[in-house]
């Protein structure tokens, strides 16, 4: 247990820096491109990253089947099925190569036709798909199965270091390349550049790391069935968040144009950049959770669950008040009033976040024991409804709509079934599942009542500028918290959580 609790602290520590670190440096391009270039080129990205995105579904979730397949086999020290997983992934990654490099190439002449209105003159944007297209395919020839070796291993911490020092080639090269030759396409072809920078650089680690473990064998008609099994259960889980986190911006793409897309991703910049904070702690308590489902009984992991999903209630509900009150204020001062859109959307954006994270403890248990295949089709008839409405109330209030959608399939449909899933399958404790909805509505209730009362003070302050962001920082930072740890003090679930807490601090 102290080897898990040390390993966890040391891949939340490292996970944090190379978060803070891929915000920060993206931040100064960003901002160079909406300076420099304008807002349309800002759309442009979202728009290419979204459509590749949908393209690696044909990944089908083998990576998350790999690194849960090698869980055991690296505790028991079975060097030759890790080995054997490793062939065996590498070469289904290099069949999905081929396949996203066909399907992409085949909707080619498309492209344009995702775009309503107008394109800056100066880029052509088939070449420029073409080269997105490049970027996503090099990472299934180049070493991207030696990640899951790593996750697999606990080593989030130096996937982290090899991306902090990527990411900070990346950008450093995109911000002087802008500065010097103010080009779009300079600033895409420094992407597949710096990818495969980032995989050789995992390669050479884990060679020198973990030289017992390469690509030979092969495995088991069992295991292959097995794998194959937690497949069908990943893609449609795939299908779900691709739809959750991709399609709004081709769906704003088409109907909108990339003026509105440009500034939607403005505000969804800032919405992953505190996702992507928040899910360090998350994804780092996978491993752990998975060596933990292998070597505990339901209790023992009931228990920790229990505990981890209060307080990641209150991680999330102070976040989404963070987000609610300071988004606007920070926006502009950022990029100025063009890229600002209503109030409403910053409360939708809150919203959003809320109900994205909020379930995030499920889906780490979920991961770590396996279950994909139960409940599979929860996160298909989500992204159905998600996709169905979004299409409906784009056409009739816009922008407001995409979110909406988005947030409806969210509570009503991915909370509820999906966590449903974890309580009956591996806990078995389908009682207990009732009353993990109650919290959660009591929960809600509570976030609704500190957020929307502290908007509106924020809202009566006289203030502009960065004093304005500064003093409401101060107030989400003192206000939340303690009225957070007043409500839940005396449950016996937050008692254990700080006995955890605790117990990480002093490791």
């Amino acid at each position: 247990m102290a080897d898990r609790v040390e390993r966890s602290k040391k891949n939340i520590i490292w996970s944090f820096a190379g978060r803070i670190v891929n915000i920060l440096l993206p931040f100064v391009t960003q901002t160079c491109l909406i300076y420099i270039l304008g807002v349309q080129y800002v759309g442009l990205n979202g728009l290419f990253t979204s459509v590749l995105t949908i393209l690696s579904l044909t990944e089908l979730g083998i990576g998350s089947a790999l690194v849960f397949s090698m869980y055991r086999p690296i505790a028991e020290r079975d060097d030759a099925k890790v080995c054997a997983l490793l062939a065996f992934y590498r070469k289904c990654y290099h069949i999905i190569g081929c396949v996203i490099l066909t399907v992409g190439l085949i909707l080619l002449p498309f492209i344009r036709h995702l775009i309503s209105g107008d394109v800056p003159d100066d880029v052509n944007v088939y070449i420029l798909y073409v080269i997105y297209l490049l970027n996503t395919v090099l990472s299934y020839f180049l070493f991207a199965y030696k990640t899951s070796l790593l996750n697999a291993c606990q080593m989030v911490d130096v996937i982290s270091g090899v991306d902090i020092l990527t990411n900070i080639t990346k950008c450093a090269l995109q911000f002087v390349g802008l500065l010097l030759i103010p080009s779009y396409y300079m600033f895409v072809w420094v992407i597949p550049l710096t990818t495969v920078m980032r995989n050789i650089g995992v390669e050479i680690w884990t060679r020198r790391k973990y030289p017992n473990y390469f690509c030979q064998g092969k495995l088991l008609p069992v295991d292959v069935h097995e794998i194959f099994e937690n497949v069908k259960g990943l893609f449609l889980q795939s299908i779900g968040n691709v739809v959750l986190t991709s399609v709004d911006n081709i769906v704003i793409s088409i109907f909108l144009g990339l003026t509105v897309l440009g500034q939607y991703n403005v505000y969804l910049y800032i919405h992953t950049a505190l996702v992507g904070l928040v899910g360090v702690i998350s994804s780092s308590i996978i491993p752990v959770a998975g060596n933990s489902v292998a070597v505990e009984d339901n209790e023992k992991n009931f228990q920790n669950f229990r505990q981890f999903t209060l307080l990641w209630m209150c991680v999330v509900a102070w976040c989404a008040i963070c987000e609610l009150c300071l988004i606007q204020p920070f926006i502009l001062l950022w990029a100025g009033d063009k890229m600002l859109l209503n109030n409403g959307i910053a409360v939708l954006f809150a919203l959003y976040f809320y109900s994205n994270k909020i379930g995030d403890m499920v889906w780490v248990y979920k991961s770590a024991s396996g279950i994909w295949k139960e409940g599979r089709y929860v996160p298909i008839i989500s992204a159905a409804v998600n996709l169905s409405t979004n299409l409906l109330m784009i056409r009739w209030i816009g922008l407001t709509g995409v979110l909406i959608s988005t947030i409806l399939s969210l509570f009503f449909i991915t909370i509820p079934f999906g966590s449903r899933v974890l309580f009956r399958v591996y806990f078995d404790y389908e009682h207990a599942w009732r009353e993990y909805l109650v919290t959660h509505i009591k929960h809600i209730f509570l976030t609704a009542v500190i957020g929307l009362s502290l908007y509106w003070i924020c809202m009566k302050i006289p203030l502009d500028g960065i004093l304005c962001l500064a003093v409401r920082g101060v107030l989400c930072l003192i206000v939340p918290i303690p009225i957070l740890w007043l409500v839940y003090r005396r449950d016996e679930r937050m008692k254990g959580t700080g006995r955890l807490v605790r117990r990480l601090l002093h490791k």
